[in-house]
């Protein structure tokens, strides 16, 4: 698989640095959208070797765990508080029943009296001749309930299990039995016989008293019986109740002895901890899944941090107020892979977006850089990541001496450069840009001290700074003298800003001033360069590097020329094109300060605009029809009649005049209606107007819509006619003319 192919496996990066996006889902999805092969292949092995988290089944942790004993005495106590309320249940049934059973027995006198006054009512009734009917109904009554008894009776004698009930209860069956027949033997006929009354009378009044003493004597015994139930019960549940308070004693004092010893220990952890935290000289705390800070927080803390971090705030909150929002945003989703169970945390340490970050600061305070460390937090068995260890470091310092030394570093790289630089060129072609640059600064500093209080004069100089600084970027760049050139840039960019300001103030030009006091210290330093090297070849500073002579006339021309090429040939390597220059220069005798002076200054800039807004790329040539290399001719000529003439011609995509005209109203040069009236030729005319560009961005090479104005200002100071012709897509030439001395 190629790097392309890697790359195609990753989506959605990290805002604008390393940003990943992580599903839910057991997929891993990672994203590395310019984000080098070998970290996205990292990030491929993370999604590869996600964590398991260990099941440990929480039952067996707790029975075998450091609780064992406690476990199991509680387990005790409710198994003895179980077993105790299941007896209370049974014994209750016993009760119950013997309650049943007494009350039964007690009947058996009330029915037994009930029958013998239920048969002297019989008796008398059938002396005196009365109806029997009455009397007979009460004794079926009384012996049918009588017999009910005496089986409830057995059956409660049966369950108790006891002999001496059981005899009792027999007893009183026997008893029973002899009148119980009497009485169904009066009940068979509607008339009871007389002699069987009499007979049913005597026995009942024979048997009754025996009756009720077996009846005393059975309830006495199950009272007995009742007795001895409830001593056992309450001897056992006394016993239980000992028991399970023994076992509450013994858990409450187990519970205390642990309660002790963890208190010593978290007591013991509590100091260390605190000594650690005190001790450690870097800031440390705890934050949950939420970013809420946990209570144990290191004493330096406070001193990295400029703002409070309290127990109960949220870290993502007071962080947001020290970092800017894309470092803040790349934080959040950095957090958010730290909790993903799925991530390795190892994986991911290069990623971190709170690695010498700097703080947002008010005033002029020095920069503060801290560096953030997270490490996940993982709970018991099963809670997986529970929040993270946070660790900031002020590196301050750290950075600030490494910022020196690449300021050092880079000073040394500039300082050499701008030696190869030098000894790259004529020693009169530099001595004639510095005198010529340090003049136009000069110029520019008498009239930034001269100009009137007015806003319009204001607009008026930053206009003329803006195109001689221009021009002097255009000579630095022809003559590769990189320093200079970068520092016209900057100043470029504030000139810029002050040119698009409706109004201007005395104090807007401060900056104007101090730019080119900074550009005045490029061209010292270069003097400085070339003061060293005619010390060293011990020739007066001043007289030129490697002075050997003035160049001929044509000489100094093919000088410019080269210079030129170069400049053509780094502009198009800086913009991915490729251009073909050619240069033509018959013998044109003697050239006038004026043509040299345009040949300096402005030829740059003609030639930095074919290579920029003429030639097109590689791929649209083709898709054009063209040569993928661009064309790019300089000619100078000297007539018949003495007039030279320059042309500097490309066959680029030409000037688009539709495009031209959208560009004058969306830049507001010109309304709407303005552009609507103009001509072609006056729209194209406007291209020589300061601030016009059809550059959509600015860079170091277009944008500033400086480089025309510079060559048309140029060609009205030395008298030089200026002509453009051009074709869509064909070609553009300009061409200056000076007529002859």
């Amino acid at each position: 698989m190629d790097q392309q192919q890697k790359r195609s496996q990753c989506h959605k990066f990290f805002h604008t640095r390393l940003q990943y996006f992580i599903n839910p889902r057991p997929a891993l999805l990672m994203s590395c959208r310019g984000v080098s092969p070998r970290k996205c292949n990292k990030l491929s092995v993370a999604s590869r070797s996600c964590q398991s988290i260990d099941r440990t089944p929480v039952l067996r942790s707790i029975l075998l765990g450091k609780y064992r004993v406690l476990v199991f005495a509680v387990a005790a106590f409710f198994l003895v508080n179980v077993g105790v309320f299941t007896l209370n249940f049974i014994l209750l049934q016993y009760v119950d029943r013997d309650a049943a059973s007494i009350n039964a027995g007690g009947k058996l006198r009330g029915y037994s009296q009930q029958l013998a006054k239920a048969l002297l009512t019989l008796s008398h009734e059938s002396v005196a001749g009365e109806p029997v009917q009455t009397s007979q109904a009460q004794i079926s009554e009384a012996y049918q309930a009588f017999d009910q008894a005496l089986a409830q009776v057995q059956v409660f004698a049966a369950a108790t299990e006891d002999r001496s009930v059981i005899e009792q209860a027999d007893k009183l069956d026997r008893q029973w039995q002899p009148l119980r027949d009497a009485a169904i033997t009066l009940l068979a006929g509607a008339v009871p016989d007389p002699g069987a009354i009499e007979s049913a009378v005597t026995l009942s009044n024979t048997r009754n008293v025996r009756l009720m003493q077996l009846a005393d004597d059975l309830t006495a015994e199950q009272e007995r019986l009742a007795a001895d139930r409830a001593r056992w019960m309450r001897t056992l549940q006394s016993g239980a109740i000992g028991a399970a308070l023994l076992m509450f004693v013994f858990i409450v004092m187990h519970v205390a002895r642990r309660l002790g010893r963890s208190d010593r220990a978290a007591e013991q952890s509590r100091r260390e901890t605190t000594d650690i935290l005190r001790t450690v000289r870097e800031g440390l705390f705890l934050i949950d899944r939420n970013g809420v800070v946990g209570t144990q927080r290191s004493d330096h803390l406070a001193k990295v941090i400029p703002q409070p971090l309290a127990a109960g705030d949220n870290f993502l909150v007071t962080l947001a107020a020290l970092v800017s929002p894309d470092t803040m945003d790349s934080a959040r989703q950095y957090i958010e892979l730290l909790l993903n169970e799925r991530v390795k945390p190892a994986l991911l340490a290069d990623l971190n977006p709170l690695q010498r970050v700097r703080l947002n600061q008010h005033g002029n305070a020095r920069p503060k850089y801290l560096n953030f460390s997270f490490q996940p937090v993982r709970g018991n068995a099963g809670e997986g990541i529970t929040g993270l260890l946070v660790a900031v470091a002020d590196v301050s310092q750290e950075v600030r001496l490494e910022h020196e030394l690449a300021s050092a570093e880079e000073r040394a790289r500039s300082e050499v450069a701008l030696l190869l630089q030098v000894l790259d060129n004529n020693p009169d072609d530099v001595d004639r840009f510095l005198a010529d640059a340090r003049a136009k600064l000069d110029r520019l500093n008498t009239t930034l001290r001269d100009v009137k209080p007015d806003s319009r004069e204001y607009a008026a100089v930053v206009t003329k700074v803006f195109r001689d600084v221009h021009s002097i970027k255009g000579e630095a760049a022809a003559l590769s003298i990189g320093t200079v050139t970068a520092q016209a840039h900057r100043f470029e960019e504030t000139l810029t800003g002050l040119r698009n300001r409706r109004t201007l103030a005395g104090d807007d030009l401060i900056p104007v001033a101090t730019g080119i006091g900074h550009l005045l210290q490029e061209l010292s330093k270069v003097d400085t360069v070339i003061s060293r090297i005619a010390a060293f070849a011990r020739q007066p500073a001043g007289a030129g590097v490697m002075h050997t002579g003035t160049p001929a006339p044509e000489e100094g021309v093919l000088q410019s020329m080269q210079r030129i090429q170069r400049l053509a040939l780094a502009v198009a390597s800086d913009l991915n094109k490729k251009v073909r220059v050619e240069t033509s220069l018959p013998h044109v005798g003697v050239i006038p300060e004026a043509v040299h002076r345009l040949l300096r200054e402005g030829l740059p800039q003609l030639v930095r605009n074919a290579v920029v807004h003429g030639i097109e790329e590689s791929d649209e040539r083709r898709r054009a029809g063209k040569h993928e290399e661009g064309r790019l001719r300089i000619e100078l000529v000297r007539a018949a009649d003495g007039s030279l003439e320059l042309t500097v011609a490309d066959d680029g995509r030409g000037i688009d005049v539709h495009a031209l005209r959208s560009r004058l109203v969306e830049s507001g040069h010109r309304t709407p209606d303005q552009v609507a009236a103009m001509s072609d030729r006056d729209v194209v005319a406007m291209l020589f107007e300061p601030g016009v560009s059809t550059a959509t961005t600015v860079d170091a090479h277009a944008g500033r819509g400086v480089g025309l104005d510079v060559v048309g200002t140029l060609a009205r100071e030395t008298g030089a006619r200026l002509r453009l012709a051009s074709a869509p897509s064909a070609y553009t030439r300009f061409t200056l003319q000076w007529s002859p001395a």
